[in-house]
């Protein structure tokens, strides 16, 4: 009896220790070990322009194409999605960024010249202006004599015979629509470990725009040569050719250091260093250090605002002028409804110098001959886009480039202070800009 006892306990016992074992499994099966998923942002935004670091690659643009004085707010609105991807540990970060211009997409005949062989090639604005003043070099004598032909009805050979270049002459579109704005960002990025000393992240990214053609990479790295286009045989290249793509690719290492110091407001310094291997690197920005940071108020509610700010001082806004100074003072307050936000941005540019070279804006009419019509480029000004094209402003200044009174030396300084003040305005420097968005973490 007692054997079937004790044999009866033993067989207890191992019940009960495998019930404890099956109540605390082994360590491989917790939770904790369960993989991790991805993070993945979206956002989706409209916004009234295209501004980046104090630069406005649509609305600068827009006024050109539409012979429009440069303003603070230019209405040149754009879809930019975006979508960031985290790895499980949100160590590795992958993102992409699009912009896609809504409006005014097409290219236009901006410089509004009745014969042309070629965009932006020479040709008069208006019958009967003196060939002087629209094809001084003689570039192109079967634009300057049909031109003679129809203002005066005179006779002779025809230098057009077996010429039809660009499929005739008349009127025709530059390379100026929104849609060359239309381009890719994409970026990836590792994040080390939080230390006491902060938050340290290195990345790569990328910006490839979709209108691009490698004939724009010939000397000096951002237009093909035009013969057609006035300023001499020492201009032929031209801001108005087809083939005028400033702005290509963008290739840009980073380093983000988020200070270990008042996190509440999220302080991160930033530096950017630029190589762009397109254009041979002529337009692209070298140095870039920025101080940012944001709050948000309400941060677990259903409405949140949050304010954001962001310094950007450039060490050698490009490669051509080489100028340093503050690029941009950056802030912007976003109102949240659940995940829906609209914001509101004031860009500040306070060393307009940076601006203010014919690398940004171009030549006067889109004329290398016409660099010295913006004599200074520490004044802060450049050529109004309303005061260049058309039969208005160009009989306008022919009629200062014929005015004379016997002295050519007060009439040379009278032309150049009368063609300044009628053709010549400040670059804004305030910017404005606002956005609908919807963003979502999945």
């Amino acid at each position: 009896m007692s054997y079937f006892k004790t044999f009866f306990t033993l067989q207890n016992l191992r019940i009960l220790f495998g019930l404890v074992l099956f109540s605390f499994p082994l360590r491989s099966q917790t939770h904790t070990d369960v993989p991790k998923p991805i993070i993945i942002e979206t956002n989706t935004e409209i916004v009234s322009d295209f501004l980046w670091r104090g630069n406005s690659f649509a609305g600068e643009g827009q006024s050109r194409r539409n012979g429009a004085a440069y303003q603070s707010f230019t209405y040149a609105p754009a879809l930019q999605p975006s979508i960031n991807v985290w790895s499980p540990e949100k160590k590795f970060q992958f993102s992409l960024f699009g912009n896609f211009q809504l409006t005014n997409r097409d290219d236009r005949d901006s410089d509004r010249r009745l014969l042309q062989s070629s965009p932006g090639g020479v040709g008069p604005s208006y019958l009967g202006e003196e060939t002087k003043f629209f094809d001084p070099y003689g570039q192109d004598p079967c634009v300057r004599s049909l031109h003679d032909r129809i203002a005066n009805g005179n006779d002779g050979s025809d230098p057009c015979l077996g010429y039809s270049p660009n499929q005739g002459l008349g009127p025709k579109k530059e390379p100026n629509g929104n849609k060359r704005a239309d381009g890719m960002f994409f970026s990836m990025s590792y994040h080390f470990e939080p230390s006491r000393f902060g938050d340290f992240a290195v990345g790569i990214w990328f910006y490839n725009t979709f209108q691009k053609t490698p004939n724009s990479l010939l000397s000096p790295g951002t237009q093909k040569q035009n013969s057609y286009a006035s300023g001499g045989p020492n201009n032929t290249f031209n801001a108005n050719n087809t083939d005028a793509i400033t702005r290509l690719v963008w290739h840009e290492y980073f380093l983000h250091w988020k200070l270990p110091f008042l996190k509440i407001v999220k302080p991160t310094i930033s530096y950017y260093t630029q190589y762009s291997t397109e254009n041979g690197g002529l337009l692209a920005g070298k140095n870039y250090l920025s101080l940012s940071g944001s709050y948000t108020f309400r941060e677990d509610h259903f409405f949140r605002i949050m304010p954001h700010f962001n310094f950007g001082y450039a060490m050698g806004n490009n490669a051509v002028d080489n100028r340093n100074g503050i690029q941009d003072i950056t802030t912007s307050t976003s109102f949240f409804f659940g995940d829906f936000f609209i914001k509101f941005a004031h860009i500040f540019r306070p060393d307009l110098y940076l601006w203010d070279t014919n690398n940004y804006y171009g030549y006067a009419g889109g004329d290398p001959n016409k660099a010295h019509w913006n004599r200074s480029s520490e004044d802060g000004k450049v050529t109004n886009p309303s005061r260049i094209y058309g039969a208005y402003n160009t009989s306008i200044l022919n009629a200062i480039e014929q005015s004379s009174t016997g002295n050519s030396l007060g009439d040379s300084i009278a032309k150049t202070w009368l063609r300044e003040a009628y053709t010549l305005q400040k670059i804004p420097s305030h910017l404005f800009y606002v956005s609908f968005g919807f963003s979502k973490v999945f």
